[in-house]
């Protein structure tokens, strides 16, 4: 079942600049998507209008069946839709972890007899139990991306949206916070990455690769991602598994499919006579 379903989807900015041109995309209920692009390929705007930031002025946008310009569409996104920013620092309001927390609840209209319980059960997900108490600003850059996440999850939401939020912390806490979004599938939530990084998405259900405001390619990651002159074309760096896959190829060595990820590349160069 699709939980967001984008037909002929364009959007020009007041001053006339097309961002988005006659996009085309369903995002399946319980599924992680990917939406992979340079800056400036319009996946920002295509999140913005998802959440009902900017307004739908050409085609259409249903989330769970609702017109994102509806009252029932915009109702439906901030009760059942969370998003975690590429800048966390932009999303905390309390310098507290455990009150920043409460104060989304409190939005959401959430029974303070449920804080507690949502608190834990929220930093047990994104492995930050016991930092109630920490001061935001103590945290590293992972920490602070799972803290906001914990943020995000506390009011239990149905779809889960990751706009660049691997981009500003170093590897050790990108490794952190994709473990985070893996762990999170397991929930049969809706988990959207937005993202530049080819590495964020090889395990994605469906990407759609975005460039020149359109949808360039769309299929599973060994569909996209194996497309290096697509990639190219898009501004995408090429997987390092992939570019081997070819050099190969040209060399007449031929692997029996083309590996995403260094394990398998390993394992497919290993088995050959």
């Amino acid at each position: 079942m699709e939980i967001i379903n984008a037909v002929n989807l364009s959007f020009q900015y007041n001053n006339g600049k097309t961002v988005l041109d006659n996009i085309n995309l369903k995002i399946i209920k319980g599924k992680k998507t990917a939406i992979l692009g340079k800056n400036g390929s319009g996946k920002s705007t295509l999140m913005k209008l998802i959440i009902g930031l900017l307004p739908i002025k050409s085609g259409s946008l249903l989330i769970n069946g609702y017109d994102i310009n509806s009252s029932e569409g915009i109702k439906y996104v901030r009760d059942h839709c969370g998003i975690v920013f590429q800048n966390p620092d932009n999303q905390f309001v309390s310098p507290i972890i455990e009150e920043d927390i409460k104060f989304g609840l409190k939005n959401h209209k959430i029974s303070k007899k449920e804080y507690s319980s949502r608190i834990d059960e929220s930093l047990e997900k994104v492995d930050l139990r016991g930092y109630e108490k920490k001061s935001i600003n103590t945290l590293s850059g992972g920490q602070k991306q799972r803290a906001a996440t914990a943020d995000v999850l506390a009011v239990y939401p149905d779809i889960l949206i990751f706009d660049e939020s691997t981009s500003m912390i170093d590897p050790k806490g990108r490794s952190e916070i994709l473990t985070c979004i893996q762990n999170l599938e397991k929930e049969d939530k809706t988990i959207i990455i937005i993202t530049q990084n080819v590495d964020d998405v090889i395990d994605a259900d469906f990407i759609y690769l975005l460039a020149d405001q359109k949808v360039l390619s769309s299929g599973t990651p060994n569909e996209v991602l194996s497309d290096y002159k697509k990639l190219e074309y898009a501004g995408i760096q090429i997987p390092f598994p992939v570019r081997v896959y070819y050099d190969l190829k040209e060399k007449g060595i031929n692997l029996p499919y083309c590996p995403l990820s260094l394990q398998k590349l390993a394992e497919e160069i290993c088995s050959l006579d």
